[in-house]
């Protein structure tokens, strides 16, 4: 006759080796569930805003064997313009990923949960960098995704012959040299970040990728709305290893917002979102101003955190069962 606990099923915290024993290798009754938190919109800036909602603890369900951490950083805002200044997007939050096993991880044990927030607009002419995502919790040490490099404005960038034609210009240098130098050469530059050796961080996980400064390209220095502004989003959300979402420059449009949100397709936001959450992680345009006149660069978008857990479980237990299975 089946006892109680073979009717119940085995309860991975206290039964593991037992099982085991019983019933040999385990194997997986799916690939998993997932759970992704997404930033809020429209609240104020990095640190000061994690505890608007962008904080959020998790705890893991019973009978979990293994679990996937995912994470994002939020995009670089756009940098700020006054008199006839126009310049470089920001720049693309990090992803991480961290997987923890069993005995890592058990059913009951919670998780900090930090979801990068959208920056604020910036008046400067250098933006601002995005924020950072993170999670803390048992045998995580730093896991954090930073945010994207800051958008940089420049006098008469758009109007100016030595850009016209290039590939992508970032301000930056070229790959020898460090981000305070050149242009797309040797010549001495604007303050900008390199393509190839600047970029955002990832700590603490298994595997990653940086994030990439954005980038823009003009062919004819008679008009603004020939110029087509690169913003990069992140890795592992439209391909492997991230890229850029290229938009149209909207001519003076001062903060462009109509940029960001075509650029952001097909998660494209609200305009009455201020800011996301669009596509997770992009760095956002920066401001074009002419004859005078002052605007700010768009936010930067927040980031994102995804978590996938599955189960290994060997029993019987309909409730777990039910959880992982439907």
């Amino acid at each position: 006759m089946a006892n109680l606990r073979g009717l119940l099923g085995k309860e991975f915290a206290s039964t593991v080796a037992d099982t085991a024993s019983q019933y040999g290798s385990y194997s997986k009754v799916r690939d998993g569930k997932v759970m992704n938190f997404m930033s809020y919109c429209n609240m104020t800036n990095c640190e000061d805003s994690y505890r608007h909602y962008y904080m959020q603890y998790w705890c893991v369900p019973c009978g979990t064997t293994q679990i996937t951490f995912e994470l994002w950083g939020g995009g670089g805002s756009g940098a700020g313009a006054c008199c006839c200044q126009q310049g470089v997007p920001g720049g693309s939050g990090s992803y991480a990923r961290k997987t923890l096993t069993y005995p890592e991880i058990e059913g009951g044990w919670c998780y900090c949960l930090v979801v990068a927030s959208p920056t604020c607009c910036s008046q400067c002419c250098c933006g601002i960098k995005g924020c950072k995502s993170w999670i803390t919790g048992c045998n995580l040490s730093n896991l954090c995704a930073e945010g994207g490099t800051p958008g940089k404005t420049c006098c008469y960038a758009f109007w100016d012959t030595t850009y016209r034609c290039q590939d992508r210009i970032d301000w930056g240098g070229d790959s020898s040299e460090s981000h305070i130098d050149g242009t797309m050469g040797s010549e001495d530059g604007k303050g900008g970040f390199n393509r190839v050796n600047d970029c955002s961080c990832y700590y603490g996980a298994d595997c990653g990728i940086p994030g990439r400064p954005g980038f823009f390209r003009q062919y004819n220095t008679a008009n603004n709305c020939w110029v087509k502004l690169g913003m990069p989003y992140p890795a592992k959300l439209i391909d492997d290893m991230g890229g850029h979402i290229i938009t149209s420059n909207r001519g003076n449009a001062c903060s462009h917002e109509y940029s960001y949100c075509r650029g952001t397709t097909p998660w494209a936001y609200s305009a009455n979102c201020n800011g996301g959450p669009g596509i997770p992680g992009v760095g956002a345009p920066s401001a074009t101003s002419c004859g005078g006149s002052c605007c700010y660069g768009w936010r930067g978008g927040g980031g994102m955190i995804k978590v996938t857990y599955c189960s290994c479980w060997i029993g019987i237990n309909r409730d777990c069962a039910f959880h992982f299975c439907n």
